[in-house]
């Protein structure tokens, strides 16, 4: 059981009596972590994006393999360090890194990293609109940039209630669809759910416990998404977003979902796999992510 770093929402970033350290408290304990890091390595894209998006990117010296391409336009130089679930430990040791950024991703590696140096953990909680506001409160504290990030959340916020309002206005009910070499199951997207509070073509899942596992994806057959009726649809491929085999399109014509409203109106959306697969969570990623959503209300 990892135990180190889990930022919940609870969890906050508060002064310490020494102003060069910021205690970030969690629900394990409190982690003391030097203001002002010069070297990050981050196995979390979207805190890569937050930094970039404050001006601190080029603090952000190592990543996980294979970034996202939204990452691109910021010129960072990533020095590669492992994949998200199988981190180099060598690599991030070479880097010499003053913080490391992990979600739960990388499982009891993440132990392993916090022998190397302070590590946070960028997971999101239940609220996931409130985890990603503290991460990026957080990361501006931590590198001089509180300014930026008060800023910036305000610019986030108005996004989120004007996209929030018109689906709202759509009345369209929505579901969301992982695909995984040529199988779909339903996705909790919080993005889409959460965020901007999407109608939902299917019920709500139960609430999850306190510290309970997340529920493993549960399949669906085109003859079930079909028959929950839903006026707009948005896809996931994980396939793609790994390396895989990307879903063919072409492969749904004559399928059960044609007779869907969604399929009927053009309301299928095809989500950018990178984006919404391999990130999320950061200031750039999410004002993506509720663009592309806009665009198909």
């Amino acid at each position: 059981m990892f135990t180190l770093l889990a930022l919940a929402i609870a969890g906050c970033s508060t002064p310490s009596s020494q102003q060069d350290t910021l205690n970030v408290v969690q629900p394990q304990g409190t982690v003391a972590v030097k203001k002002d890091p010069q070297k990050i390595v981050s196995f979390d894209f979207g805190s890569v994006d937050t930094l970039a998006a404050l001006g601190a990117g080029q603090r952000v010296v190592g990543a996980a393999d294979n970034p996202p391409p939204y990452l691109q336009p910021n010129g960072l130089q990533l020095a590669p360090v492992g994949s998200l679930k199988a981190p180099n430990l060598d690599a991030v040791r070479a880097l010499s890194p003053d913080l490391i950024l992990v979600t739960g991703r990388q499982g009891d590696d993440a132990q392993r990293l916090a022998g190397i140096a302070p590590t946070l953990d960028m997971s999101t909680g239940p609220d996931y609109l409130a985890s990603v506001k503290q991460h990026i409160t957080t990361l501006g504290e931590l590198v001089g940039r509180q300014e930026q990030a008060k800023t910036a959340l305000v610019d986030l916020q108005k996004s989120v209630d004007e996209v929030r309002a018109q689906v709202a206005k759509s009345g369209k009910k929505a579901i969301v669809l992982t695909h995984n070499e040529g199988r779909f199951s339903a996705n909790e997207q919080p993005v889409i759910y959460s965020v901007l509070q999407a109608p939902r073509a299917l019920p709500a899942p139960a609430p999850r416990a306190p510290g309970a596992p997340r529920p493993k994806p549960q399949p669906m057959t085109l003859e079930q998404i079909a028959a929950a009726q839903p006026d707009i649809i948005f896809i996931v491929d994980r396939s793609a977003a790994i390396g895989g085999k990307p879903l063919d399109i072409a492969s749904l014509n004559g399928s059960a979902l044609l007779k869907t409203p969604a399929a009927k109106h053009n309301d299928v959306f095809y989500l950018d796999p990178p984006l919404w697969y391999l990130s999320g969570g950061g200031l750039q990623s999410l004002m993506l992510q509720i663009e592309q959503i806009a665009q198909s209300y």
